[in-house]
C-alpha cells in the first residue's frame, strides 16, 4: 500500500471551506532570517472563513534590513521590526543577543499591541545564525513579561550537518540552555532541516532552485499547524472520543518537544487492505514523523490521534477491527501517556476522497538527531584542530535522557540565569517567571 506524500493543499475544502473554524488564534514572533521565513509563512495561511481570511498574525524581527525587505507578505497583520544597525549579526550570537536586548522594550510594546487578541504565541527561530540564535533566550523573557507566560511555545529549526562548525556550535549552545529549562517552557517544535531537505530531494526531483526548498519547508510547518488547528474545531466525532480545542491547547502547552505525524490515503487504499496492514503503515508514519524524528515515544506524556474520512465512507472504514488495531498500536508506542484520545471524524465534501491521519505526541525529550549534530560538531572541531575543553563544555550538559519534570511557577532568571551571553551585572534580580527557569 502506497502512502501519499505530505498534505500540502490548503485549497482542499476540508481545511479551507467557509464553514471551518480554528481552535486557537496563533501569533508568531519570527527572529532572524529563518524565523522570519517560517513566521511569515504561518501568517500567510489564508482561509475562506468570513471576516477571517488571515486567521494568524506575525511580527518579524531582524537585524538585517535586506533580509527583512525580501520577505514579501500579503497579510496586513504581519509587521516587520528592524533592530540594530541593519547590517545583520554575522552569525555572532553575542552580537545578535546584544542588539535584541537593546531593543527589547520596543519588541515588548509591539507584542502587546499586535498580539492583544492572540491565544497562543509561537516564538520562531532558526538555530545556527546570529540574530535568531542570539535573541531566542531573551525573546522568551519578553514573551513571559508581556502577558504570554504559560501561553507560548517555540518553533526551532535544526541546521543541516554540512553547515559548518560555527553554525552547529551556535545551535547546540542555545539548545543546551533550552533543554535545561524545558520543564518550565511550553511545547517545542523542532524542524530538522536535514530531514526535510532529504524528503524534498526524494519527492521533488524536478526542483532546480534552492528557493523552492525553502518555500516547501516553510509551508510544511505552517500547514501542519493550521490543519491541526482546523481539525480540532471543525468536525463532529463519529465515536465517543473528541480531540477538541481545549485539549489541543493543553497539548501545545505541555513542556517538552512536540512530535507530529500526518499523512493521507485514498479510501480505496484502505478498503482493500487488512487492519494489520493499515496499522503497520500508520505506525511507520508515526515513527518517521513530519518535521523531525528519532524520538523515544515511550516518554510521551500526552498524545492525540485524529482520523478524518468522507461521510459516505467513514462507517465502512472506521469499523471495530480498524479502531481496535489503531488503539493497540498507540498503546504500544506510548504506553505511559496520561492522555491519548483517538478520535474519528467525517466530512461532507463529496469531491474529496482521501482519509487524513494526524498524530501528535507531547512532552518528549530531544531526539537522537541532536546527538548526531553534537558528534558532527566535535568531528569538525577536531579536524580543524580547534577542539578544546570550552567547546566540550558547550555540549556536556546536553542530556537527552533528561526527564520533563512537572512545570512549576518559574521566572526567566531561574530558567536561563546568566547563561545568556550579554553582560547584565549590577542589574537587580527580577522576581518573574523567567528567572526561575534559567537559574544563575
Amino acid at each position: 500500500m502506497k502512502v501519499s506524500g505530505p498534505i500540502m493543499n490548503l485549497q482542499n475544502a476540508v481545511f479551507n471551506s467557509s464553514k471551518i473554524n480554528t481552535s486557537l488564534n496563533f501569533g508568531f514572533l519570527g527572529l532572524g532570517m529563518g524565523g522570519n521565513s517560517i513566521a511569515a509563512a504561518c501568517a500567510e495561511v489564508s482561509t475562506n472563513i468570513q471576516n477571517k481570511k488571515y486567521p494568524y498574525s506575525a511580527i518579524l524581527v531582524n537585524t538585517n534590513q535586506i533580509d527583512l525587505d525580501k520577505i514579501e507578505v500579503d497579510n496586513p497583520k504581519t509587521s516587520k521590526l528592524l533592530i540594530g544597525n541593519g547590517k545583520g549579526a554575522g552569525r555572532n550570537i553575542e552580537l545578535g543577543e546584544k542588539m535584541y536586548v537593546e531593543n527589547s522594550e520596543k519588541v515588548s510594546e509591539k507584542i502587546k499591541e499586535q498580539f492583544k487578541d492572540t491565544d497562543f504565541l509561537w516564538i520562531v527561530a532558526g538555530l545556527g545564525g546570529g540574530t535568531g540564535t542570539g535573541s531566542i533566550i531573551e525573546a522568551i523573557r519578553t514573551a513571559m513579561t508581556s502577558g504570554f507566560a504559560k501561553r507560548f511555545g517555540l518553533i526551532l529549526t535544526l541546521p543541516r550537518k554540512n553547515e559548518g562548525a560555527t553554525v552547529l556550535g551556535n545551535a547546540l549552545q542555545r539548545l543546551q540552555q533550552i533543554n535545561k529549562a524545558m520543564a518550565g517552557l511550553g511545547s517545542i517544535i523542532l524542524v530538522d532541516n536535514q530531514k526535510l531537505f532529504d524528503h524534498f530531494t526524494e519527492t521533488k526531483s524536478d526542483a532546480t532552485l534552492l528557493s523552492e526548498y525553502l518555500t516547501f519547508a516553510n509551508k510544511f510547518v505552517a500547514e501542519t499547524l493550521h490543519e491541526l488547528n482546523v481539525v480540532t474545531a471543525s468536525y463532529k466525532p463519529t465515536a465517543e472520543n473528541h480531540f477538541d480545542s481545549s485539549e489541543f491547547e493543553n497539548l501545545i502547552k505541555t513542556p517538552g518537544v512536540l512530535h507530529f505525524a500526518k499523512f493521507s490515503k485514498t479510501t480505496s487504499d484502505i478498503a482493500v487492505t487488512t487492519s494489520a496492514d493499515q496499522v503497520s503503515s500508520f505506525s511507520n508514519n508515526i515513527v518517521e514523523g513530519v518535521l523531525s524524528d528519532g524520538y523515544d515515544l515511550t516518554k510521551t506524556s500526552r498524545l492525540a490521534v485524529s482520523i478524518l474520512a468522507n461521510e459516505s465512507s467513514s462507517d465502512r472504514l472506521f469499523n471495530f477491527a480498524f479502531a481496535t488495531a489503531i488503539e493497540t498500536e498507540i498503546n504500544q508506542l506510548a504506553p505511559f501517556a496520561n492522555e491519548k484520545p483517538i478520535a474519528y471524524y467525517n466530512y461532507k465534501y463529496q469531491n474529496v476522497k482521501d482519509v487524513y491521519f494526524y498524530a501528535v505526541f507531547a512532552g518528549l525529550q530531544l531526539p537522537s538527531g541532536v546527538t548526531d549534530l553534537v558528534k558532527e560538531t566535535m568531528r569538525l572541531k577536531e579536524s580543524q584542530q580547534q577542539n578544546s575543553s570550552p567547546s566540550e563544555d558547550i555540549f556536556a550538559g546536553l542530556n537527552l535522557d533528561k526527564k520533563n519534570e512537572t512545570p512549576v511557577e518559574q521566572s526567566f532568571d531561574d530558567l536561563f540565569g546568566n547563561n545568556t551571553t550579554t553582560d547584565k551585572q549590577d542589574e537587580p534580580v527580577q522576581e518573574d517567571p523567567f528567572s526561575l527557569l534559567f537559574p544563575k
